[in-house]
């Protein structure tokens, strides 16, 4: 069944490769910017878009870059934020808003504490396997966030999944069933090769943004319909 897998993965990757052609995945700078100004740590700033992405899709974090940004000057006040302050800043609507602060306070705090700075500059001079091994053992870190950090910020071999990508695929088939989040994730990295992980991810990200967006047209033509009055029946006649 791993092969069928596996033959339909790489059939999805290769129809999307049709489908959507170049899709480029969303890079910063981001946070805490002027227009003029370099960035002074692309990394963290890649790990920080990357919990905004974790379970919400790069359209939606995108939109959320402004809210953060209005809340905060830097990534050391957003690591003193209240959980409260941070999910009242994402939003009832935003995925997992609590625990998405809960984790990202969490995952500063502890960056905070091995390098008495909001900073993961120092990961580019470790290899790739010190750097993911890192990433991974921080405090609330889910594994889509450090994955996609040492994918897109680093170049490393990494195919981040969250629930949202992993419900996708498993409803395509291009992921073998029964499997957990993180040994699904695993499946999926010796499936794709390191060369080809940026460009797959890409893809899968990208059509998860149009799957979500035709979910939401559908579920707003439901809405609309069902919310449409029903006519008053007319009184009979008296004979």
């Amino acid at each position: 069944m791993s092969d069928d897998h596996a033959a339909k993965l790489r059939s999805l990757l290769d129809r999307l490769s049709e489908e959507l052609g170049p899709v480029e995945i969303q890079s910063g700078p981001r946070f805490m910017r002027a227009p003029d100004e370099p960035m002074a740590d692309p990394i963290a700033d890649e790990f920080v878009w990357s919990f905004l992405v974790w379970e919400a899709g790069e359209r939606r974090a995108a939109a959320m870059v402004s809210k953060v940004c209005e809340h905060v000057v830097d990534f050391n006040e957003l690591r003193v934020c209240l959980t409260d302050e941070l999910s009242s800043c994402f939003g009832a609507n935003y995925p997992r808003s609590v625990e998405r602060a809960e984790r990202l306070r969490a995952s500063l705090n502890d960056i905070f504490r091995r390098e008495h700075d909001v900073v993961l500059d120092s990961l580019a001079l470790m290899t790739k396997r010190e750097a993911k091994a890192y990433l991974e053992s921080l405090e609330g870190v889910p594994r889509y966030v450090s994955s996609r950090t040492l994918l897109v910020g680093l170049g490393g071999h990494a195919v981040p999944l969250d629930d949202r990508l992993h419900k996708l695929l498993a409803s395509h088939g291009a992921v073998p069933g029964g499997l957990s989040l993180l040994e699904a994730g695993g499946w999926l990295e010796r499936q794709i090769r390191s060369a080809e992980s940026r460009d797959a991810f890409r893809l899968l990200e990208g059509w998860a943004c149009q799957e979500l967006s035709h979910r939401s047209r559908l579920s707003r033509g439901e809405k609309k319909s069902t919310s449409k009055s029903v006519p008053k029946q007319t009184r009979g006649s008296k004979g």
